[in-house]
């Protein structure tokens, strides 16, 4: 195993020699430069001070845009890569690890945000933000990390896994499968469950408890902003684990169904995306199981044993 830091997360290699993991750690710091809003001269932070403007973006930074649009569009505005105001003003206005809860004050009255706020031209390769500005916090190491597998594919890497920050791409046939273990949400130390995958997968988990804080005034926010009040979500769920054929959608979908929580949230994915799995974890430690696990880990979800409640 390789690992590094990047995208304010932990990333590690697996099966891949250093001389590729190196490789590997650059085009994550270079993705970074591009994609990061804590950035001020990113090219993201440069779209977003563009003011309506005909904005040129680099190769990387318009196909990332157009895949967060498409999936903004497929899943009907619950994945909204837009709300970078709204998120800033409820207080992540900056990395996680230098938020200081003390100074948050309690956010202002937002204006709504467009229906269509990124106008793409094809032929230019050019793009026009409007009224909005962009958060790729939500897809941003997923798509990376699945970009490079795709890559390392192409080139030879016939097996490997890239982790960032616990959501795993991983390909290549393993006799024994993957075995991947999933963090307990109040306790990131400790395993909840694990699943042994066989074949290409991407497995994401998208938790309200890892990235929360507090206002001035004690109220509670985190980071998984539900586009329909534009406040912190408020479901039964507080962990969801997506299994797909690649780990872009599987974190874009487990956001969604932390947002639209446990039964509505199944109902739409069964209707959107029926070849996923989904695991919901609830705030009493409840498991729930629903869509194609099996497709991806046969053996099911392994709950681990442990003496943490």
């Amino acid at each position: 195993m390789y690992s590094f830091k990047a995208m304010n997360t932990t990333i590690s290699t697996y099966y891949l020699n250093d001389r590729t993991s190196s490789q590997v750690e650059s085009w994550f710091h270079f993705s970074e430069d591009v994609f990061s809003r804590f950035l001020p001269q990113s090219e993201l932070s440069q779209l977003n001070r563009s003011n309506g403007k005909l904005f040129i973006p680099s190769t990387i930074l318009f196909d990332m845009l157009l895949s967060a649009n498409q999936f903004y569009k497929e899943t009907e505005g619950i994945f909204n890569p837009f709300l970078c105001e709204v998120i800033s003003e409820l207080g992540y206005d900056r990395s996680f690890e230098r938020l200081n809860s003390y100074l948050i004050m309690e956010p202002k009255t937002r204006n709504p945000i467009p229906i269509e706020p990124l106008l793409f031209d094809m032929g230019m390769k050019s793009v026009q933000l409007t009224d909005a500005s962009i958060d790729l916090g939500g897809i941003a190491k997923g798509w990376t990390a699945q970009q490079i597998a795709y890559q390392l594919q192409e080139s030879g890497e016939r097996k490997g896994g890239i982790s960032a920050g616990g959501d795993i791409a991983v390909w290549g046939d393993r006799k024994e499968g993957w075995d991947i273990s999933i963090a307990h949400p109040f306790y990131l130390d400790k395993d909840l469950f694990s699943l042994n995958i066989y074949g290409d997968a991407g497995i994401a988990t998208s938790s309200t408890i890892k990235r929360s804080w507090q206002t001035t005034s004690g109220k509670s926010y985190h980071h998984i902003i539900d586009p329909r009040s534009l406040q912190s979500s408020e479901s039964d769920l507080i962990q969801v684990t997506i299994l797909a054929p690649d780990l872009t959608t599987a974190e874009v979908y487990a956001k969604c169904v932390i947002i639209l929580g446990w039964d509505n949230g199944l109902s739409w994915l069964n209707q959107k995306q029926p070849q996923l799995g989904v695991i919901g974890v609830k705030s009493d430690l409840s498991i729930h199981l629903g869509g194609s696990i099996e497709d991806y880990s046969p053996k099911g979800v392994k709950k681990v044993e442990s003496n943490i409640s």
